[in-house]
This record gives C-alpha cells, sequence and structure tokens, in this order.
C-alpha cells in the first residue's frame, strides 16, 4: 500500500471515528426523560447537583438503594450538561481499546493501518455485540452502571495484559495506590463481574509464580482492591434493598434452586445466544485468514504462535463470559444487560484473533464494510427516533407541569412503547412509574394511553362497558355465578361474538329487554366524532353492530375501507381516528367515492359510522411507519 492510500485510511479512520462520537453524543443529548431520570428527581427532590448533594445523594444510595458505583456516576451524567454527552461515547471507544488491549496484548499503533482496521471493526462491532446494548447505552443510568464501568474494568486489566510477566517492572508506591483504587472501582461495578475479576487476577497471579517464580506487586495489590470493592457492594446496607426488596425473598443459593436446573440452562442458552453473532464472525475472520495466508516459511512460525495467543485469549474470555453468567443464576432480576460484560470481553478477544489472523489489508475490507454500514444503520435508526422522543418527552413534561394539582393527565404513548434493540421504550407503560410520576407532580393519576393488541380496541386505558335494562331489575354485578370474558382485541366482529356469547350467559339469571356495548376511556377521552360511541347494541333477540374491512393494492401506501353492505343502506358519515389525533372524515356510506386514506404516522387507527348523536366503531387496525 502506497504512502498516498495509507494517508487516505488514516483520514477515514479518524472521520469514522468523529462520526461515531457525534453521533453517540447527539442521541445522548436527545435521551427522553424516563426511567431512573424520574428515580434521581425523586431521589434528590429536583434540586441542581452540588457538591454536598453529590455525596448526599451517593450516602442515600450506598445506604437504601443501589450501592454500585455507577449511581454517583448517574448522578452526574443525570444533572450536569455535557457529562453523559461526552462520558458515554468516551466510555464507548474505551471498550474499543481495552478490548483491543486485552486481546492483543498490546497498544494500537496510529500508523499501522492493520491495527486502524482492527478498532474500525471492533467499533461497528459493538452495535451488535450483545442483544438491545444500543438502547441500555442510550440511557444514563444503565450506561454509567454498565458501559463507563466496562470502561473502568477494561482499565484495570490493561496494565496486567501489558505487564511482561517474566519480568515485570518494579512499581512505585504512589501507582500502586492509584491502582489498589482502581481495583475498588472496579470490583464495586457490579456483583456479576466482580468474582470472575477477582478470580481471574489471581489465578494470572498464580500462573505467574508457578511459571516464571515471580510475585508481582501490581497483581496481588490489584487482586486486593477488587476483593475490597466488592465486599463493599455485597455487604453494602441498600444491597438488600435493591430490586425492591427483591433480594431479600430468597438467599443467593435459594433463587438458584428456586429456578430449578432447566431455568439455569436457558439463563446459559440466553449468553450462547447473545455470543452468537460474535462466534459466527470469529470462525469466519479465521477461515478467511488460514485460506488467504501467503506467508513464508519463515515468518509462518511466529505467526502461528500468535494465532495460538490469540485463539487462548478467545477461550479464556468465553470462560470468563461462562463465569459471570453462573453469578446470574443467583440474581433475582434477568435482562439483557447482565451479559454486556461477558461480550466486550469477547468482542476483545475477536479483535485479538483479527489481527492475528488477517494479514492484508484487502483480507480486513469485508469486516469494515460490515462495521461501517453496522454504524450507518445505528444511525440512521436513532438520530431520527431520538429527535421525535425528545420532543415528545418536552411536550409530556410540559403537559404534566401544567395539569393542575389532584387532576388527571392521560400519557399519549411515544412512537417506541416496548423496549427493542434502540430505546428502552416509554416507562410509562409501567404502572408504578405511573404512581410515581402522580405523586411526584400532586396529581390524582396519571394514566397511560398506548398501544397493546391484548386490551380492547387495541388501546390500553380503553374500557368496554355494558349498558343494560331487565324486565325484572337487577344487578349484575351482584351475580356470583356469572361469568363475563374480558373484552380483548382489535377484530369488531369478534368482539360482536363475544358480545352475543355474554348475552347468553347474561339471560341464565333474567330476561333482557335491551343491552350496550359501549366504548369509553379511563383517563381524559380523545378527541373523537361523538362522546356516544357503541361496538354494539341488542334488542329484542337482534344485534346492531357493523364492521368494515381494509383493503390494499400491491405495495401501496394507500388503504381503501370496505364498508359492510347494511352500511351502504342509510347515510352514515365515515370518520377515521388516529387515537390522540382530530377525527377526520372520510366521507359518506352512501357516497359512490372510494373511502381511502395513507398511514400518515404510527398509532391506533379507529374508523366509526356516526350519526348526529351517536357513533359506532367499525374497524381498529394498528399502523407502523
Amino acid at each position: 500500500m502506497n504512502s498516498k492510500t495509507t494517508r487516505v485510511m488514516r483520514v477515514l479512520f479518524f472521520v469514522y471515528v468523529a462520526f461515531t462520537f457525534l453521533h453517540i453524543a447527539y442521541v445522548v443529548n436527545h435521551e427522553p426523560f424516563a426511567f431512573d431520570a424520574w428515580n434521581v428527581a425523586v431521589d434528590t427532590h429536583a434540586e441542581p447537583a452540588s457538591f454536598g448533594r453529590f455525596f448526599s445523594f451517593w450516602h442515600q444510595q450506598y445506604t437504601t438503594s443501589n450501592p454500585r458505583i455507577g449511581q454517583p456516576l448517574a448522578y452526574l451524567a443525570y444533572k450536569l450538561v455535557g457529562v453523559a454527552e461526552i462520558g458515554t461515547p468516551l466510555a464507548f471507544f474505551a471498550v474499543v481499546v481495552g478490548g483491543f488491549v486485552f486481546g492483543t496484548g498490546r497498544w494500537p499503533k496510529l500508523r499501522d493501518n492493520r491495527d486502524l482496521a482492527a478498532l474500525s471493526i471492533a467499533i461497528g462491532f459493538l452495535w451488535f455485540v450483545a442483544p438491545n446494548f444500543p438502547a441500555y447505552m442510550f440511557c444514563r443510568a444503565y450506561a454509567t452502571n454498565y458501559l463507563w464501568l466496562a470502561a473502568l474494568q477494561f482499565a484495570f486489566l490493561v496494565p496486567l495484559r501489558l505487564m511482561n510477566p517474566e519480568d515485570p517492572a518494579t512499581v512505585s508506591i504512589p501507582r500502586l495506590v492509584g491502582y489498589f483504587l482502581l481495583g475498588v472501582v472496579a470490583g464495586m461495578g457490579n456483583e456479576h463481574v466482580g468474582p470472575t475479576l477477582l478470580l481471574g487476577v489471581v489465578l494470572y497471579g498464580a500462573w505467574i509464580w508457578r511459571k516464571h517464580r515471580r510475585r508481582p506487586a501490581l497483581v496481588w495489590v490489584g487482586a486486593f482492591g477488587v476483593l475490597v470493592g466488592y465486599a463493599l457492594i455485597f455487604f453494602a446496607p441498600g444491597q438488600s434493598q435493591r430490586y425492591e426488596g427483591l433480594a431479600e425473598h430468597y438467599s443467593a443459593v435459594q433463587q438458584i434452586l428456586v429456578r430449578g436446573l432447566a431455568g439455569n440452562i436457558d439463563i446459559y442458552v440466553d449468553l450462547l445466544e447473545a455470543a452468537a453473532p460474535m462466534l459466527a464472525l470469529v470462525l469466519l475472520i479465521i477461515g478467511v485468514g488460514m485460506i488467504a495466508d501467503k506467508r513464508r516459511e519463515a515468518e509462518i512460525l511466529e505467526a502461528r504462535e500468535r494465532q495460538r495467543r490469540a485463539v487462548g485469549i478467545l477461550i479464556v474470555s468465553l470462560v470468563a463470559a461462562s463465569l459471570i453468567t453462573i453469578t446470574v443464576f443467583a440474581s433475582p432480576k434477568l435482562g439483557p444487560r447482565f451479559y454486556f460484560h461477558s461480550m466486550f470481553l469477547v468482542l476483545g478477544a475477536v479483535v485479538g484473533v483479527t489481527s492475528a489472523f488477517l494479514q492484508r489489508a484487502k483480507h480486513y475490507l469485508p469486516f469494515i464494510i460490515i462495521a461501517v454500514i453496522s454504524s450507518g444503520y445505528a444511525a440512521a435508526r436513532t438520530i431520527p427516533m431520538y429527535s421525535r422522543l425528545s420532543a415528545a418527552s418536552d411536550e409530556r413534561l410540559t403537559a404534566l407541569a401544567a395539569t393542575p394539582p389532584g387532576g388527571d393527565y392521560t400519557a399519549e404513548a411515544w412512537e417506541q412503547v416496548a423496549e427493542n434493540w434502540w430505546t428502552l421504550g416509554d416507562d410509562m407503560r409501567d404502572q408504578k412509574k405511573q404512581e410515581l410520576v402522580a405523586r411526584y407532580f400532586g396529581l390524582h393519576r396519571a394514566p397511560f394511553r398506548g398501544g397493546n393488541a391484548w386490551k380492547v380496541l387495541g388501546v390500553t386505558d380503553v374500557k368496554a362497558t355494558m349498558h343494560y335494562e331487565f324486565e325484572d331489575p337487577m344487578c349484575m354485578d351482584e351475580l356470583d355465578q356469572l361469568n363475563i370474558k374480558e373484552w380483548v382485541g382489535r377484530d369488531i366482529k369478534a368482539l360482536h361474538h363475544a358480545f352475543l356469547d355474554a348475552i347468553v350467559e347474561i339471560q341464565r339469571f333474567g330476561k333482557l329487554e335491551w343491552i350496550d356495548l359501549t366504548v369509553s376511556f379511563l383517563g381524559d377521552a380523545p378527541p373523537l366524532p361523538s362522546n356516544k360511541l357503541y361496538i354494539a347494541k341488542w334488542k329484542a333477540g337482534q344485534l346492531e353492530g357493523y364492521t368494515a374491512k381494509l383493503k390494499r393494492a400491491g405495495r401501496s401506501r394507500e388503504r381503501e375501507i370496505v364498508l359492510d353492505p347494511d352500511l351502504r343502506k342509510e347515510p352514515w358519515n365515515i370518520y377515521l381516528v388516529i387515537v390522540g389525533d382530530k377525527p377526520r372524515l372520510l366521507g359518506t356510506s352512501t357516497d359512490n367515492k372510494r373511502l381511502s386514506y395513507v398511514p400518515s404516522r404510527s398509532g391506533q387507527y379507529w374508523f366509526f359510522a356516526c350519526k348526529p348523536d351517536y357513533c359506532f366503531i367499525v374497524l381498529a387496525v394498528a399502523h407502523t411507519i
């Protein structure tokens, strides 16, 4: 490769790094106010940051909530502008560089294009290193407790990895003290990494003694620091209060026994599923390296030795990942975040394998292309999404602040409600968060309105109510033997059938004169074409209810509404409502024109057939844009 090409490749690498840094900083800056942001606001009484309040918060977390060292970092990330925007991308790149050192045993060389290529691959592969990793990285609380701490734990491992075990250098007392403190921080990271980290350092020290008869102070001071740090969180007063007191329900051994063999195996299988992309990738890298290896015989021995060391580190990382996962067996809660540290180690080992097996620049090229595409896709998904989420979050906070004390506020769902790869979703879907927000603002309640296929008409706060009259007056709520199933789903015809089934059951207890199935909202009603909404009506053995279907031509975005023939017999105004938006009149049922629309945004779409004083809902669908 000529010097001009080399310079161009280096410039492109630094452009890639700058792009990734700015991408992460932008998205972190636009993180919506959700999840632990509320907890920090409540715990700190929404007071601005100060030196004294920082230590007061840390003390409160350590003694009554979460003793991990990531919590005071979360305070800084939430309270000080710029800390998260700079800290999270720096932690991202620290994991990349720390992984390189862990995998190769040396610092990367900025003048070596092969090292820059390996770093580029690590940057791109970090986006899919573990399930839902970006979603947690873009939440300050999880980022500080997992990504930032992983960066600090890599910083702890780097001096050990760079140390020459045959002739360890003498380390000054101040540096040993500093390394001890770094070990304390690494040990206080979380309960699942600490034991494996401590065991790994102790075994490394024992191996050095057995093979080289050396006792490097750095190893044993670091091990003592990790032990102290782990003890500080394991025996912390707040440890038993973690996960809302779940840790007090069972001891660690009891938790393992309660899950049973099958449950614990499932946890380990989740690790294998998380590692599958990296393992497939490393096999591909080894295959390409072996097939394309054109080294001379004089270079083969040295190359094979590097490759054996790289594969050895890969095996070490997989063993460490397994040990970390075994500690998760005792955790009262589970989730993708418990696999992040394991997968960071595996990624570092993959970088080492890449550096050892790929000889020429062209061998790196396919993997660099995959990495750049991954980074580009991540930016394309998250930048517009978080821009919209940030605006929606600001709008929600403004509306909450404007709601009078004691009033009700209905939280309209954000575009992404459930957790996915890129975002943790809308935390107001959780009942406890609704209660916390209501208490924080002094409201009566703060119900959530979002899509849910298992709720009536696909909306979380919709209620279907039966209004009725018996020949001999009675109240259905007082009939102990009456069994009416819940109203579930968006299928209007299925709701009609369920309504008829309910009527058959009800008439075992008395003769009905009439009965209506109406729709209402637990929160404030959104804009609707009428205040009186029916799913169906029944009187004298006759059901009145209407349906419609969607018709779509090929891949066209336009949808046509095909009405029930009964609706064509007399004029009904046909309305479209995207729940939360103003109703839109599509036309009249007796018109000859097509009733069509183009979905404009993600949401719940309802269609009504209306008379001047009431409406029937005839179709309910969900669209994702």
